[in-house]
């Protein structure tokens, strides 16, 4: 991971893809196998009962992933300083999710270089989530 800089951001700049795919025993052991939440994230067949097709992948999980993205492309020194994220539609384990983003707007505020960033998660193409990040990034002066 490289340290990114302020100086170095630009509006638009796209940050490259990345392809996680959450399988079925990382959906079901985040939130433990004997964990009484909804059936769909701990069970193949409760999940395709819903509709779904198979365990659903916790949300959270998704917005684990989406910090530590933005995080590494932010480098050691830069900083998530706040995350707003919404689901749009659930996520299946065992099918890939691609990770992307692009810069939305740099600022300086309070003397602190603030770069905001629009993420998604896509699976099959389409958004399964959305978040807006803030991230603080050093400057090279």
């Amino acid at each position: 991971m490289s340290q990114r800089y302020y100086e170095d951001t630009n509006l638009d700049d796209e940050l490259e893809p990345l392809e996680r795919t959450p399988t079925t025993d990382m959906a079901i052991d985040f939130f433990g196998r004997d964990n009484p939440t909804n059936p769909a994230f701990s069970d193949i067949e409760a999940g395709k009962r819903l509709g779904v097709g198979g365990a659903l992948v916790p949300g959270l999980l998704k917005l684990s992933w989406i910090t530590q993205y933005v995080s590494d492309w932010a480098g050691t020194e830069g900083h998530v300083k706040n995350l707003r994220a919404a689901y749009r539609r659930p996520d299946v384990a065992d099918r890939p999710l691609i990770l992307g983003g692009r810069v939305v707007d740099k600022r300086v505020e309070d003397g602190k270089h603030i770069v905001e960033l629009e993420v998604v998660t896509l699976a099959d193409g389409q958004p399964s989530t959305r978040a807006n990040v803030q991230v603080e990034l050093p400057a090279k002066g």
